[in-house]
């Protein structure tokens, strides 16, 4: 693939943009130090070389206190690591991991927490072939792991900093009411006032903290339309802060949304936790203006 053939250097460039992008808004009350554990260490079990797997590689490396690189699960268990906290096994192919060799690596690590993080390959496999190797709360799709692996990672002392964003006002551009009323909800019940719209050419709202859109009406899209998308929501000196939440969006899709101004791709069924995150500060400053305020 294109990115994979890409030299090293501008690779992990465009992987660590990406990681700001889709991750730094995640600012979620349980990442707070006083709520994470001990540092050690995060194996890395994997020899995949897709381009999925590049920016959950890169955000471990970069928010894990130490890493331990394994190409294979033996090669994990031949090349003891110490002080193991988590363990990130990568999967692209349809194939079952040995449950002998994720057993034997359970018990040389037993304080390690193990996640099992699959490629788009593999959606659709039968549970009962998974359970008896990953449960099913240690199983998550790589295009589900910005909203599992700041929370997950806290395991082995990582920790996501926090950042003064407030969305004080949130717009739900979604194809009905219906569709997007719970995400309404959710924003008001952190204290945001919320407005709903299908036709972002006819509403023209410029000031709004937030845009959540839904795949309903966002369909999957290029940078450019992205971008021109967006522009609706465009303010002098005010720049909302735009989530998309797709239902099982690719890579290179999730690469385009954020190379137009998406901030955050969530994907169906998604977790309130990274939304919560982006609302909670809201209750501490309600009197304040929203006029004052706009997201950093």
């Amino acid at each position: 693939m294109t990115v994979v053939e890409a030299s090293a250097g501008y690779l992990e460039t465009r992987t660590r943009m990406c990681t700001m992008d889709q991750v730094g808004v995640f600012n979620s009350r349980m990442m707070r130090g006083d709520a994470c554990s001990t540092p050690g260490t995060l194996m890395w079990v994997s020899a995949d070389t897709d381009s999925e797997f590049l920016e959950a590689r890169q955000y471990c490396i970069a928010h894990a206190p130490q890493v331990a690189m394994r190409a294979s699960v033996v090669e994990g268990l031949e090349r003891p690591a110490a002080e193991v906290r988590a363990i990130v096994v990568t999967q692209s192919q349809r194939a079952v991991v040995s449950r002998n060799l994720i057993r034997d690596l359970r018990e040389a690590y037993p304080e390690a927490r193990v996640l099992c993080l699959m490629g788009a390959c593999c959606e659709g496999m039968y549970a009962k072939a998974l359970d008896p190797v990953f449960s099913k709360t240690e199983r998550v799709y790589c295009h589900q792991w910005t909203q599992v692996l700041p929370e997950w990672l806290r395991c082995c002392g990582a920790m996501v900093a926090t950042g003064d964003t407030i969305s004080r006002s949130v717009a739900v551009v979604s194809a009905t009411p219906a569709i997007g009323s719970a995400l309404m909800d959710l924003a008001e019940s952190a204290g945001a006032v919320t407005l709903w719209c299908r036709d972002v050419c006819r509403w023209q709202m410029r000031q709004v903290d937030a845009v959540w859109w839904d795949d309903s009406v966002a369909v999957a899209a290029s940078s450019a339309q992205w971008k021109e998308r967006l522009e609706k929501f465009s303010a002098v000196g005010r720049a909302p802060l735009h989530v998309w939440i797709a239902n099982a969006p690719r890579w290179r899709q999730v690469q385009a949304a954020a190379e137009g101004g998406i901030s955050l791709t969530l994907s169906k069924p998604y977790r309130i936790e990274p939304l919560l995150s982006l609302l909670e500060a809201s209750q501490s400053g309600h009197t304040k203006s929203t006029a004052e305020l706009r997201v950093a």
